[in-house]
């Protein structure tokens, strides 16, 4: 099998995680909002507050952090995909895949019980899918200076 095929295969299983778990009326948070704020308090009493400010966001709105996360990981399986199908512009190409994925998700969600479409949480979505984007572009750029 060629390895296009396996990267389009994880992208396209990660999209249907993303939709089985926004077809869920309540879907599980894996993370607890007291473990961020005491990380949060940790890392104010060390004097090092920008460390801290993450950790605060995520306490505050583990709603927000948890699209962000879930969308950060489909941004790393929908690059190589893209990377190895289309080809040109994969970040790009990724975000926009992604962004559009999301906006469908939360149209989907209008049709789920105790669920409800979010610009916020598309927002969320967008920011998590950038960040894995600049992650990989930062990554490649200090592996070709190496190897250059």
């Amino acid at each position: 099998m060629q390895k296009k095929y396996i990267y389009v295969t994880v992208a396209v299983a990660y999209a249907g995680l993303i939709f089985y778990l926004s077809s869920l009326p309540s879907p599980p948070n894996p993370f607890t909002p007291t473990l961020f704020m005491k990380l949060h308090r940790m890392l104010m009493d060390l004097g090092i507050e920008f460390l801290a400010y993450p950790f605060y966001f995520a306490y505050r709105y583990p709603d927000k952090f948890t699209h962000m996360l879930l969308y950060m990981g489909f941004g790393f399986t929908l690059n190589p995909a893209v990377r190895n199908t289309v080809g040109k512009n994969p970040e790009i190409v990724s975000l926009a895949l992604g962004t559009i994925y999301g906006a469908s998700d939360e149209f989907h969600q209008s049709f789920v019980p105790y669920r409800s479409p979010s610009v916020a949480d598309l927002m969320a979505d967008f920011v998590g899918l950038l960040l894995s984007q600049i992650l990989i572009v930062a990554i490649m750029r200090v592996r070709s200076r190496q190897t250059g």
